[in-house]
């Protein structure tokens, strides 16, 4: 009897440690779990918005890439977001709230007020009510319903927008180009043009997208351009803005008018001018010009017994730094700077004041 009992608790206690083993081997590290990530389409940018006469024209780029940067190649359409308020009772802080959702399939039909385009989707509401301010949202939905996030709410305070300016101008001044216009007679019904606070410059430059010159209304009605480059040609609108409640209300395009440039002054001179030694020579650094684009600079110099400077550049630099090897140690030497406007004319700018420095490497 002792003999089976001891036999018996010898087996029980092989099975205890092949138990344990057993559990030790089966209790490895273990990786965490991968959660699958759903690919996302990327959300529409920018909702814009163009007045046609009494119409409405919203418009949005079409998305092209998912939110991981790989290709949207299976777009379906897009959930359109409408809503509306009273203008008098609408709270600007308040969270979005939209009354009705239109869906847009890009394989159309296109309808009356539908349009859609390679890149671009159009929609024209020719119904909207004054005094109403309108909310307007997008969102892209792909073949397996995915959505991408929403866009930023476009909101715009109808009313009756004032009739286009006219007698749009445009000619050279200057380093640039200037713009004018005639005020608008009247708002699109006839009456008298109540409300109108300023007025937004558009640009188009070659066949470019338009881009607006002025962040803000402009209330004169001429402006000068001076940011352009030589031999583009340069298409310019302009809208008037109404104030409704607090919000801008645009006008109708004026006529589009366009112009090759071709500076006809020569660049400013060339500011913020500096000398410094280093083991190769003298360096000299300089303040680029930013109102255009110069085609170049050229370095003037002279040493301390000269009265007149030489230029020591063959041909315009197109960076802001130059390093001159040609230096004895203990000399001095004075140095200035200038600006080469853009083809076809090339006019050289002023010179900058000289700066004096005696090389001492």
């Amino acid at each position: 009897m002792f003999s089976l009992d001891f036999r018996l608790k010898k087996m029980a206690i092989k099975i205890v440690w092949i138990f344990l083993i057993l559990c030790l081997l089966a209790c490895g590290k273990k990786t965490n779990p991968v959660i699958p990530v759903k690919v996302l389409p990327k959300g529409v940018d920018v909702l814009s918005y163009q007045v046609k006469g009494k119409s409405l024209v919203i418009s949005w780029s079409i998305p092209n890439q998912n939110t991981d940067g790989s290709p949207l190649t299976d777009l379906k359409g897009f959930k359109f977001l409408k809503g509306e308020w009273s203008t008098r009772d609408f709270c600007p802080t308040c969270p979005d709230n939209f009354q009705e959702t239109i869906w847009i399939d890009l394989k159309g039909p296109e309808t009356a007020g539908l349009k859609i385009a390679l890149d671009q989707v159009q929609l024209t509401y020719d119904r909207l009510q004054p005094g109403m301010t309108y909310s307007f949202q997008v969102i892209a939905v792909t073949r397996k319903e995915a959505t991408s996030e929403p866009s930023k709410t476009l909101r715009v305070a109808w009313d009756l927008p004032l009739t286009a300016p006219s007698e749009v101008q445009v000619k050279p001044k200057g380093q640039g180009l200037e713009i004018s216009w005639e005020p608008p007679l009247s708002l699109i019904d006839g009456s008298l043009p109540e409300g109108l606070v300023g007025y937004a410059l558009y640009r188009q430059q070659g066949k470019g997208p338009w881009a607006k010159v002025t962040p803000d209304p402009i209330t004169s009605t001429r402006y000068l351009d001076e940011k352009l480059q030589e031999s583009v040609t340069y298409f310019y609108q302009v809208k008037a803005l109404r104030k409704i409640h607090g919000n801008f209300l645009e006008s109708e395009g004026s006529e589009e008018k366009g112009i090759v440039f071709t500076r006809i002054a020569p660049p400013p001179a060339v500011q913020e001018l500096t000398a410094i030694p280093n083991p190769n020579g003298i360096e000299i650094r300089w303040q680029g010009i930013e109102i255009m684009t110069p085609s170049g600079y050229h370095i003037y110099k002279r040493s301390g017994g000269e009265k007149t400077a030489l230029r020591i550049t063959q041909e315009p630099l197109t960076e802001t730094i130059y390093v001159d090897r040609q230096v004895m140690p203990g000399k001095a030497y004075f140095y200035s700077v200038s600006a080469v406007g853009g083809p076809p004319s090339l006019l050289e700018g002023p010179r900058s004041m000289e700066i004096e420095i005696i090389f001492r490497p």
